[in-house]
């Protein structure tokens, strides 16, 4: 079912499952995906979970932030909270991925008495962090690029009627080349169906093409485990074993987790939308029903 969530009219997109009454998940997906990451796990989910997966501001059917507004993680945490009052949830679990776990990361440690519990799939905190020495550095390159991308209209700095594709099936392709790990065709298309709007003479992206910038600020390596060490509740974390994390990255903020069962299974950055979403759900249903 759709849902919309009015932030003081700002409009936040979701799908949900399972009934009102039941208890709260809040799915939040990845950069440049959307709601429908969740499609293959929300149905396998248990009978008394009511879950509400959102698209983030500026991804999927969600509105883009104003000419001032921002995508840090602090913004999108910040859009949590007040999801949480509107839903009129006193506590909730998580279930993210990637970027999502970034954010997730956030409201678990800052907001501890909100979590129940974490799920996160192929993902371990902040994604994008930076060294301390080239905050200064980053900042300008990262202005320097948003007026090279809108100058030269690049990244979907164009018209809104300007076509970026002629066929959703070139879409799906170009989302498939582009991803940062491998995805199949079958995932690809699940993501796209609510990635897209139509034009006069095809499809563009409906995602803010200012979210495939670098930021201005970005989170240090020492802050993203700051965030880490903070997190009281359990946490699943579940890694694909060809995913993001199979060649060791962000290894060291394994150790930061205080209550966390991790497990690695078969499969790519989009583990959860393809074959391995039933061994995926089975571990988070597990998860979910065990009281600790």
């Amino acid at each position: 079912m759709e849902l919309i969530l009015d932030i003081e009219g700002f409009k936040i997109n979701a799908k949900t499952w399972g009934d009102k009454r039941g208890r709260p998940l809040l799915a939040i997906h990845g950069w440049l995906d959307n709601a429908n990451t969740f499609d293959k796990i929300a149905p396998l989910l248990p009978e008394d979970i009511y879950m509400v997966a959102i698209d983030l501001a500026g991804h999927g059917f969600s509105d883009h932030r104003s000419l001032n507004g921002c995508y840090y993680l602090w913004d999108y945490a910040l859009d949590i909270l007040n999801i949480a009052n509107i839903l009129k949830w006193k506590s909730f679990s998580i279930l993210a991925h990637s970027m999502g776990t970034g954010i997730a990361t956030i409201i678990a440690s800052a907001m501890p008495e909100l979590i129940d519990k974490l799920i996160f799939i192929d993902g371990l905190g902040a994604p994008f962090v930076i060294n301390e020495e080239d905050v200064v550095s980053n900042f300008r390159k990262s202005v320097k690029q948003f007026k090279m991308a809108k100058k030269s209209k690049l990244f979907g700095f164009s018209s809104v009627n300007t076509s970026q594709f002629k066929t959703k099936e070139e879409a799906i392709h170009d989302r498939m080349k582009s991803n940062i790990s491998s995805i199949s065709y079958e995932a690809s298309a699940c993501l796209v169906e609510r990635s897209l709007n139509q034009t006069p003479y095809g499809y563009r992206w409906r995602y803010d093409p200012r979210i495939t910038l670098p930021e201005c600020y970005k989170m240090t390596e020492t802050q993203a485990q700051l965030f880490i060490e903070k997190i009281s509740c359990h946490i699943l974390i579940i890694l694909g074993k060809e995913g993001l994390f199979a060649n060791g990255m962000f290894n060291e903020r394994l150790k930061r987790f205080k209550k966390a069962n991790m497990h690695w299974v078969k499969g790519g950055h989009h583990l959860h939308l393809e074959e391995t979403h039933k061994e995926t759900s089975t571990l988070i249903n597990q998860f979910l029903q065990t009281e600790f």
